[in-house]
């Protein structure tokens, strides 16, 4: 169980983490832990709703909405938090020979967790969100791909590739693995799964792929805390969206 003890919590012990310099990482107190988790999703979320109606009106799909939150919001947000805190501590070397099959065990296990993850959500989307706005629910409309012109989904995934394949998840994983699940090492064994649960809801724009997210990211969370570095979840997080764009983008081009 965790304890609050007001702003100071032991830094990590003798094997905890440290920065380049040696020095102990400062450990966050599970408040303000929490609200550094959730605070920019619930920003993120805000300006999508606020977005969506006049990308709408503009004549592009409720996705560009969720885009410009993601570049105008999330990133700095969370980019600014890591250059204010300065270096990052999960920067051990890994052996070549340990990327070649860390790397795509993680994507395997990750799509496989998500597989089973999505086995529910139809029926958590439909039970505890079918009072939100379709555009909410779905902002990539792909089942109204003609109802927005060829420029307006060319121009739309061109963004999605940029910002949600490459720039968001690198900025996601600088902050959530880079900075903070150093910072909660007091947690012990139980730091990396904490830390996947609350990334997970901090996806408030989507929170019925809560279990789909836990199952599928739990791993690689694990393996960035195992190994201490945080280039391992950048560049896992980035070929998992990757793929996910390239499946979505062929599609929607599919049906233009």
């Amino acid at each position: 169980m965790m304890r609050s003890t007001g702003d100071r919590v032991p830094a990590a012990g003798p094997r905890g983490p440290s920065t380049g310099c040696g020095a102990a990482v400062g450990q966050i107190p599970p408040t303000r832990l929490v609200a550094l988790f959730l605070a920019p999703g619930a920003a993120v979320t805000i300006a999508f709703v606020l977005l969506a109606p006049p990308a709408q009106t503009l004549g592009l799909p409720p996705l560009a909405a969720l885009l410009a939150a993601i570049a105008f919001v999330l990133v700095p947000i969370e980019l600014g938090i890591v250059l204010w805190a300065g270096p990052l501590p999960h920067r051990s070397p890994i052996h070549a020979r340990t990327w070649l099959w860390l790397v795509p065990v993680l994507l395997v296990a990750a799509f496989a967790g998500s597989g089973l993850g999505m086995l529910v959500e139809p029926a958590i989307q439909t039970t505890l969100f079918g009072w939100l706005p379709d555009w909410f629910r779905d902002p990539l409309q792909a089942d109204h791909v003609a109802g927005y012109s060829r420029t307006a989904w060319i121009t739309t995934l061109a963004a999605y590739l940029v910002l949600n394949g490459v720039i968001g998840p690198v900025v996601e994983e600088l902050y959530f693995r880079g900075y903070l699940l150093p910072r909660m090492q007091y947690l012990g064994r139980w730091a990396p799964l904490v830390n996947v649960t609350l990334f997970s809801l901090y996806h408030l724009w989507s929170p019925w792929q809560l279990m789909s997210r836990i199952i599928g990211f739990a791993p690689t969370v694990y393996a960035v805390s195992r190994w201490r570095n945080v280039q391992l979840g950048v560049v896992v997080h980035c070929m998992l969206n990757i793929i996910s764009v390239a499946t979505v983008g062929a599609l929607v081009l599919g049906r233009l």
